[in-house]
Parts: C-alpha cells; sequence; structure tokens
C-alpha cells in the first residue's frame, strides 16, 4: 500500500529565499515527492541606506547578504556568516566568508575570540533575536549596525490555513523567537491537525511551550542540518503513532 496520504505535510513559513533553500535540502534528505506548502509569515524589504566604510562585515542571515547585493558588493573583504549557507551567499556576493557555528550568539562568541582590533560592521534587519552588537562592544570589539532590510508581516496563504484546519498531520520548523510569535497569531481559529513542531533552539521552543503543539523537538544544533535532525525524530514518532 502506497503510504504517500499519509505523510505529514511540510509548512515553510520563512522568507521565500530561505524557504526554497531549507525545501531543497528537506527533499534531498526526505524525498524529491515530499508534500510542501511554502507560506512566508514575513517578506523581506531592502532598504537604500548608505553604508559606512568598513574592512569585516557580519551577516546573521541570507537576507542581510541578498539585501547588502543590492547596494554594494564584498570586494574581498572579510565576512564573519551565521552559517554555512549565509557565508556561501556572502562569497557569491564577493566575500572571504567565515562560516559560524548556526546562531548568532556562538557567532559572537566565535568573532570574540578571533578579532583582536579594528572595526566590524553588523549588516541586519530591523529586528534581531540576539543584540550581537552590544554584545562585541561590550567584549572590546568596537562593532556598528548598519540595518539594510526590513521584515514586512504577511499572513498565512490560503492554502496553508486549509492546511491547518484539516485532519492531516504537519511538520513546521521554526527558526526564531520572532518566527514563532508570528506563527501563533497566525493560526485559524479551529480544529488544528497533529502538529509536528521542530525548533531552532530552546529559546524559540520557549514561545511554543504555551501551544497545544502535539510534538516539539528542539534541533541539536541550531543550523539547518539541525532541524532537519529534528525534523527526521518528529517523523519517527510520527509513524510510531
Amino acid at each position: 500500500m502506497d503510504s504517500q496520504p499519509e505523510r505529514p505535510i511540510l509548512l515553510v513559513t520563512r522568507p521565500a529565499v530561505a524557504s526554497e533553500g531549507f525545501v531543497e535540502a528537506f527533499r534531498n534528505r526526505f524525498g524529491q515527492d515530499w508534500p510542501v506548502v511554502m507560506s512566508p509569515l514575513t517578506e523581506i524589504e531592502a532598504l537604500d541606506v548608505q553604508i559606512p566604510e568598513f574592512q569585516t562585515a557580519i551577516f546573521t542571515s541570507q537576507n542581510a547578504v541578498a539585501a547588502f547585493q543590492r547596494l554594494a558588493q564584498g570586494q574581498g573583504r572579510r565576512a564573519y556568516c551565521v552559517g554555512q549557507r549565509t557565508a556561501q551567499a556572502a562569497r557569491e556576493a564577493g566575500f572571504d566568508a567565515i562560516s559560524g557555528p548556526g546562531d548568532a550568539e556562538a557567532l559572537s562568541e566565535m568573532i570574540a575570540q578571533r578579532e583582536l582590533g579594528g572595526k566590524l560592521l553588523f549588516l541586519r534587519g530591523e529586528q534581531v533575536a540576539f543584540d550581537l552588537e552590544n554584545r562585541l562592544n561590550s567584549a572590546g570589539i568596537e562593532t556598528e549596525s548598519a540595518i539594510i532590510y526590513r521584515q514586512v508581516s504577511r499572513p498565512l496563504s490560503e492554502e496553508a490555513q486549509a492546511v491547518l484546519r484539516a485532519s492531516r498531520p504537519v511538520l513546521v520548523p521554526i527558526f526564531s523567537p520572532n518566527a514563532a510569535d508570528r506563527f501563533l497569531n497566525s493560526m485559524p481559529d479551529a480544529p488544528k491537525p497533529p502538529l509536528f513542531v521542530a525548533a531552532m533552539s530552546e529559546a524559540v521552543a520557549s514561545r511554543l511551550k504555551s501551544a497545544s503543539l502535539c510534538h516539539l523537538e528542539v534541533a541539536p544544533h541550531p543550523d539547518a542540518q539541525g532541524m532537519l535532525d529534528a525534523l527526521a525524530v518528529l517523523l519517527q514518532r510520527q509513524k510510531a503513532g
């Protein structure tokens, strides 16, 4: 018997570019024919701003790299990046990119251990989950922020709302505390299917624990690979009933 109809639907709510990259990684691991619904809860709006002079950049998202590329190029300058995908995007933008351990707090610790002088420029959005600029300045590393994009909230699509009103199980990866809040606020007021939610960190999970989620799994490490590992655990749990 074909078990395909019983597969949970993967619901991804990240901004479009990040959603597409994660869905590709998910399907490479779990199967190209996996049912997926993408419904970004935020849209990235690049800002036209003057970027100050800098030698070393910090990026904690691919969105920041894309927004920077609209304004300038890396020109071989160094960039500390939160994880591998952001580092790859930075390399494509012309930076000598250093990949970090997966989240902004851990990245700040890595930078604090490596940097001995000079000014760093944190290229970011209006909202950040971790105050990396303050952390580095407190460690004696001069760091300035440049806000180069904003996140504009969007409602769940009609397709996503229909999925959340149906009975079929749903897999939901949630990557930040803000994303957790947006997801919970967007949930339809109706009977929900079994939800299997992967949280990027304990900070994300803490926002979700108050909700009546069927299953919650925290990623073993805060990056895309860790989220895929958490989803694998949830899939085994779903199969076991």
